[in-house]
């Protein structure tokens, strides 16, 4: 059994977006209240809950990957079983998914390292994360411990008089949400016909323009993610995985393929009494222990394809 701690660098390359609301014409972003000088102060921040979503869906991914031969097979899932894998379940009574919870904890490491809800029973997470704060005069008091825990070069990489929380945000825009049935250069090729009642017809419909308040590229954030409960090789090599995945095409927040979050992301990882980097910036080699682990992972997804697809109630459709 293994215990791990990381403690995460993140570089915002491009602006990054997490709303919460909107107000008139301006998404605003998450804020985090700190206590700085006696006082509160708002600053913007991912949610810890936001990243293991998102890393949640990552692992999913590449499970389902393995066991459809990265999509040359598909299978048919359950709504209530989609929703285990990649939601982390729906809290519902009368459910029958808490019979089923046994099963499928013990076929498939991914909902072990990060629990799900079966109905009316809670699987509990494995591993921790905190909210991704960024590095500013307002919240040295609460990153530094853990900006003390990595390694000199990347502490070096830090500004010598980090930003004020003024300088975390500005708005990105315009942006629009336009009516496509009214693009006439999309008609050349198709016609569409819309109908519309006397009411609607009157509405304006024109382009929607709005701003978005964003984190500004070069901010650097910090976080940290940790094993509550020791895990096991298999449920390791699942992290690692998915770990190894993300730091392919790093991104925090939304609309990436719109441009946004793109982010350098740097690990330092304490494992048992190892401690090494993962680290999206540079070609470095990835350690031996990460590889192993990663393999006999996927070796198990691969061997155990049957149990893991009998566990969720799936089948491979008639096209795979």
């Amino acid at each position: 059994m293994d215990e791990i701690k990381i403690h995460a660098l993140y570089k915002a390359k491009q602006p990054i977006i997490h709303t919460e609301e909107t107000i008139g014409n301006i998404s605003k972003i998450k804020k985090l209240r700190v206590i700085y000088n006696g006082k509160p102060v708002s600053i913007p921040a991912l949610s810890g809950n936001s990243f293991r979503g998102q890393f949640r869906d990552i692992l999913s991914d590449q499970m389902l990957a393995l066991l459809t031969d990265n999509g040359s097979k598909r299978i048919k899932l359950s709504p209530d079983h989609y929703g285990v894998l990649y939601s982390g379940g729906i809290m519902k009574e009368r459910s029958k998914m808490g019979d089923q919870m046994k099963a499928l904890a013990d076929s498939i490491p991914l909902l072990r390292l990060m629990g799900s809800a079966f109905g009316n029973v809670m699987l509990p997470s494995k591993l921790a994360v905190t909210h991704i704060i960024p590095y500013a005069m307002e919240t040295l008091s609460i990153v530094q411990s853990t900006v003390n825990e990595l390694p000199e070069k990347w502490r070096g990489l830090l500004p010598a008089e980090p930003p004020r929380r003024t300088d975390l945000l500005f708005n990105d825009g315009p942006l629009t949400r336009k009516d496509d049935t009214k693009d006439l250069t999309k008609q050349r090729f198709v016609e569409t016909e819309v109908k519309l009642d006397e009411d609607e017809k009157k509405k304006d419909r024109r382009q929607m323009i709005y701003y978005v308040e964003c984190i500004p590229p070069g901010t650097f954030l910090v976080q940290e993610m940790y094993s509550k409960y020791p895990l096991d090789e298999l449920e390791l090599g699942c992290l690692f995985d998915g770990l190894l995945a993300f730091l392919r095409e790093p991104s925090l927040g939304g609309r990436s393929a719109a441009g946004y979050g793109q982010v350098q992301a740097m690990y330092w990882i304490h494992l048992n009494d190892k401690a090494f980097e993962l680290n999206s910036g540079e070609q470095i080699p990835v350690p031996n222990v990460v590889k192993k682990a990663v393999q006999r992972y996927r070796n198990y997804v691969k061997n155990k394809s049957p149990e893991i697809i009998q566990a969720l109630k799936a089948s491979y459709t008639k096209e795979g």
